[in-house]
C-alpha cells in the first residue's frame, strides 16, 4: 500500500480531510499523546464490544448519534443545497476498540473470532475497520434487505458492492462531527460540514464475502490511517484528548445522479469519552488455517 502524503484541502465536491496546526500546537498534541499511556498500572477493564449508552452523560461507550449530519438534497445537482439526513439506513450492531502492543493492527478483522464478541456471523454486516497505529477501531452495521432500503440508498449500495476498487474509493464518504471537546480537536476535525472521500486520502482495502457457506454476508472496509500523514496527524490530536471527547461518525455513499438523491447516511456511530488505555488487547489470531471469515 502506498502512503498518501499530500492530501489537497478542497471543497465538499472534491472532498478531502483537512488539518492545520501550528508548531506549538503539534508539541501540545505530542505531549498529550505521550502521557496517555504512561500509567502502566491502569487496569484494562473495558469490554469489547464497547457498551451502548445513549445518555448525554455517558462515558467509555458508543452511542447512536442524533440527527447531526447534512447530506445532499434531492435537488443538489441544481442548487447545491444540503439537508438533514434521515435516520441511518444501516443500524449499528456494535463497536470494538482493540489495542495492539506491537503496533500491528489486524487486517480483515472479520476473520477474527473475537470480532463483535464472537457474534459477527449472526447478521449480514457492513463493517469499517480503522487500522490505527495502536490497534483497531471497528464499527459493525446490520444490512437490511434491499427491498426495505429507500430507492436511492438501494441503488448506491448495489453499485458500491458491485464496483471495483477505484469506484468504491470514489463513493464512500466519512463525515465526523465533534459533539463535545477542546478547540484543538475541533480545529483538526473541522466544522462537520464537508465529508471526506475516504479512498481519495487514505488507502482502503475491501474484503467482501457474499457466498459464505456457513455464515451471513460480510462487507469489510479496512481504512489504513497510518499510511496517510494527514489522517495520522488528525488521529494524534484526537487520541490525546479522547477522555474529553464526544465525536460522531457518519458514512455516506455519494449520490451523483438524480435517482441517487437525496443522500441518506448509510450508517453512523459515536464514541463518548473513552479511556483508551483501559481497552483490551486483541487476542492472538488463530492459525491461518483456522482464520476463515466468520
Amino acid at each position: 500500500i502506498k502512503a498518501i502524503d499530500n492530501a489537497t484541502l478542497v471543497d465538499e465536491d472534491e472532498i478531502s480531510l483537512s488539518f492545520s496546526l501550528s508548531g506549538e500546537e503539534v508539541e501540545e498534541v505530542a505531549s498529550a499523546e505521550t502521557s496517555l499511556y504512561k500509567d502502566e498500572k491502569s487496569r484494562r477493564n473495558l469490554t469489547n464490544p464497547l457498551q451502548l449508552n445513549n445518555s448525554s452523560q455517558s462515558t467509555n461507550c458508543w452511542s447512536e448519534p442524533p440527527h447531526l449530519f447534512k447530506v445532499r438534497g434531492a435537488t443538489y445537482l441544481q442548487d447545491r443545497v444540503k439537508i438533514e439526513s434521515s435516520s441511518p439506513a444501516f443500524a449499528c450492531r456494535g463497536v470494538d476498540l482493540w489495542l495492539n502492543s506491537d503496533d500491528m493492527a489486524c487486517r480483515n478483522i472479520a476473520r477474527h473470532p473475537a470480532a463483535l464478541g464472537g457474534n459477527l456471523g449472526a447478521e449480514n454486516t457492513f463493517l469499517v475497520n480503522f487500522l490505527l497505529p495502536f490497534g483497531n477501531l471497528v464499527a459493525y452495521f446490520k444490512i437490511p434487505e434491499e427491498t426495505k432500503m429507500k430507492p436511492p440508498v438501494r441503488k448506491v449500495w448495489r453499485r458500491f458492492i458491485d464496483g471495483d476498487q477505484a469506484f468504491r474509493d470514489s463513493q464512500l464518504k466519512l463525515l465526523p462531527v465533534l459533539q463535545e471537546g477542546p478547540w484543538i480537536v475541533q480545529k483538526a476535525v473541522g466544522p462537520g460540514h464537508s465529508p471526506a472521500l475516504l479512498g481519495k486520502v487514505v488507502p482502503c482495502q475491501y474484503y467482501f464475502c457474499t457466498d459464505c457457506s456457513t455464515s451471513k454476508s460480510m462487507y469489510e472496509v479496512d481504512v489504513h490511517i497510518s499510511y496517510s500523514r494527514v489522517a495520522s496527524a488528525i488521529l494524534n490530536v484526537v487520541r490525546g484528548h479522547t477522555k474529553g471527547l464526544r465525536i460522531a461518525f457518519a458514512f455516506i455513499l455519494e449520490g451523483k445522479e438524480e435517482d441517487e438523491l437525496p443522500e441518506t447516511v448509510l450508517c453512523a456511530f459515536a464514541l463518548n469519552k473513552l479511556e483508551i488505555e483501559l481497552c483490551q488487547p486483541l487476542p492472538p489470531f488463530p492459525s491461518e488455517d483456522e482464520s476463515s471469515i466468520i
